[in-house]
């Protein structure tokens, strides 16, 4: 048994597919299969359950991955321990979100404080955030909704409202509020599908009794303002994106029903010790957003439902 056969081993588990992990491996596939063989036969058990082409962890493969997995995680740590006497050590977070207007600021502001932290970062719709996170190619991610995965933890960060991005001629502009139903027949302005933004406001209209006519689709929210300017649609608007507009040819107007809210979440993998930089990043993202929370609360109009509080700041004890 060697490092090559457990690191084959903890891809083909976390895939359950051979065919997929030999190309992540960038091996051929026969000779990952002969590598599985040899270790099921240095074990003396059998670690998946076959059935035809597809593969399957049986219980005495999950209790295995457990083991190496903890066995990777402090052979990492010795590494960085290693490293960090020489003082060349120089740590990197792997971070992903979907579309949000403020996390440059927020990366720049950490970065400023925390020279010595480099970064890595993606940007995506939720299921690519998803697919990063359970391929283990990131540490932690920001989405909407929030994704839920074994061997991850999720908290809530910020809960905001989801209006109706209207040019300034519309018939409904003027309005403090509506209810989505008067808008059926209008054409839509939205994200592509496996966007949870997408996903979230489809939802909405079925609620309200409609599915709503989306002409144009996009893949960056900050479109939306142009597009809708531009005439060729409304949008829903999440309110973050909204709170610093001074677009004079657009206007958000809320939604009184349904009750559209969206709660943006943090997601990260669990491990056995988490860094010194990681662990201040995520309370710094955390703090972040309970900022956010408080100038969406201020934003809001008098005698409005001001956003839900969240409990992610309260979860840092």
């Amino acid at each position: 048994m060697d490092l090559l056969q457990l690191k084959y081993f903890q891809t083909v588990a976390r895939r359950e597919h051979i065919t997929q992990a030999a190309k992540e491996l960038n091996i051929a596939q026969p000779s990952l299969s002969q590598t599985i063989a040899r270790l099921e036969d240095d074990l003396g058990v059998t670690l998946f359950d076959r059935l035809g082409r597809n593969i399957r962890l049986n219980e005495a493969g999950r209790i295995f991955l457990q083991h190496v997995e903890r066995a990777f995680s402090e052979l990492e740590k010795g590494k960085r321990e290693a490293v960090r006497i020489t003082g060349k050590y120089e740590e990197v977070i792997t971070v992903a979100s979907i579309h949000l207007p403020f996390v440059s600021e927020m990366l720049a502001s950490f970065v400023a404080k925390h020279p010595e932290t480099r970064f890595r970062f993606q940007q995506g719709c939720y299921n690519s955030m998803k697919q990063l996170l359970k391929d283990r190619e990131i540490d932690l991610c920001l989405s909407a909704p929030p994704i839920e995965l074994p061997n991850t933890t999720s908290i809530p960060l910020l809960s905001e409202e989801l209006r109706l991005l209207l040019p300034v001629s519309h018939r409904l502009a003027s309005r403090e509020s509506v209810h989505l139903i008067e808008v059926e027949k209008e054409a839509f302005i939205g994200l592509k599908a496996g966007f949870g933004l997408r996903d979230a406001t489809d939802e909405f209209c079925r609620k309200a009794g409609f599915t709503p006519n989306v002409i144009f689709e996009v893949e960056d929210p900050a479109l939306l303002h142009k597009l809708v300017r531009a005439g060729i649609g409304i949008a829903f608007i999440p309110a973050l994106w909204d709170m610093d507009n001074t677009d004079p040819a657009t206007v958000a107007v809320r939604i009184a029903d349904p009750n559209c809210f969206r709660t943006i979440s943090l997601t990260w993998l669990e491990r056995q010790e988490l860094s010194p930089s990681f662990e201040r990043f995520r309370i710094y993202v955390i703090e972040y957003f309970h900022k956010l929370q408080q100038r969406l609360a201020s934003a809001a109009s008098p005698g409005g439902e001001h956003p839900r509080s969240i409990i992610g700041l309260e979860r840092l004890k």
